[in-house]
């Protein structure tokens, strides 16, 4: 994985910037700076209005505003790279088993009633963790069986972000795997001076389409428990700039959840923990050449949110893709 990532590339205008501000102190700019006149430094600085995040109202648009961009026409791409680990046994610790590397593209439409439509679609493909290289086999270090390896695909992944009576504060309508679920959204934010912490959690059970009597080998059993959690930072000045309508992030996804069916380890013991970075980007041209290339050449739909027209249809996910595209694996 790419660490450089949690450091964004600099735009041309950037590093213009920074050459200026170089020459400018080395060549007589503190002086410069003296002579500026407070009114043009106050109208370089940002105009914030505070945001009340203990409403659920405010609290969910500037959810919308950090994860994707309040503007309809504007689709967002995030990038997330990390390490998936798991055990069949309990007595000791987790190992890790396989790399993952992949990036969604989102867009919101904001309704009357302040709720937000999310378009979003994501794919990732897994890496060897000693080489780095994305594979299309895995050997099962339990079973020593290859395994053709499945990237996560997922076309159209998208959600309803509303202000819940229900559960009396943000809440979530989505399709998990043709089970249309309301659950909560759970937004948690913490300041530190001008840094502003959000965690995102999405807890869920639902019916698996890979039901063990037909898929034997792939099945992890008749429900999914599924945990995933976004941990992000960001500026809060960003956030609170009214001029703008999105704001960059940086942080983490983790998420626990059964094997994968291309794994072909049935129901047997473990879970697989996903521990990743993620981050916001400014366009489809800032992903690492390596994911880039392979998407283009397998999956180059995915450079793009889903239509308006995809709204109502069923979700996506790594099980119902599977069930969709595969066949069953005869039982050992």
């Amino acid at each position: 994985m790419n660490s450089d990532w949690m450091n964004k590339p600099h735009t041309r205008r950037d590093a213009l910037g920074s050459l200026l501000m170089a020459g400018g102190v080395a060549g007589g700019g503190l002086l410069l700076s003296a002579c500026t006149g407070t009114s043009q430094l106050q109208a370089a600085t940002p105009r914030r209005v505070p945001v009340n995040l203990a409403d659920p109202a405010q609290s969910l648009r500037t959810f919308i505003k950090l994860t994707g961009d309040l503007d309809p026409k504007k689709e967002t791409p995030g990038w997330f790279g990390g390490t998936i680990f798991s055990d069949t046994r309990r007595d000791r610790p987790l190992m890790p088993l396989i790399g993952v590397e992949g990036f969604g593209v989102v867009r919101t439409e904001e309704q009357p009633d302040g709720s937000f439509r999310v378009f979003n679609r994501e794919c990732a493909f897994y890496k060897d963790l000693k080489t780095g290289e994305f594979i299309d086999t895995w050997i099962n270090p339990y079973t020593k069986e290859v395994c053709d390896v499945k990237p996560i695909h997922n076309l159209t992944v998208n959600a309803h972000l509303i202000v819940s009576k229900k559960f009396a504060g943000t809440a979530i309508e989505m399709d998990f795997d043709g089970t249309l679920m309301e659950v909560p959204l759970r937004l948690g934010w913490e300041n530190f001076g001008d840094k502003l912490f959000s965690t995102f959690e999405v807890h869920t059970a639902f019916p698996s389409e890979l039901t063990p009597e037909k898929w034997p080998r792939e099945s992890a059993g008749k429900v999914l428990r599924i945990a995933e959690i976004f941990q992000r930072v960001a500026s809060l000045a960003d956030v609170e700039n009214p001029d703008t309508t999105s704001a960059d992030y940086s942080g983490t996804w983790t998420r626990l959840g059964p094997w994968l069916p291309w794994m072909r380890q049935g129901q047997a013991d473990g879970s697989l923990l996903f521990r990743t970075f993620m981050t916001k980007l400014e366009g489809i041209d800032q992903l690492p050449a390596g994911l880039r290339k392979i998407t283009e050449e397998r999956l180059p739909e995915f450079f793009q949110a889903p239509p308006a027209s995809s709204w109502g249809s069923k979700n996506d996910s790594s099980f119902s893709v599977y069930a969709k595209e595969s066949t069953p694996l005869p039982a050992k």
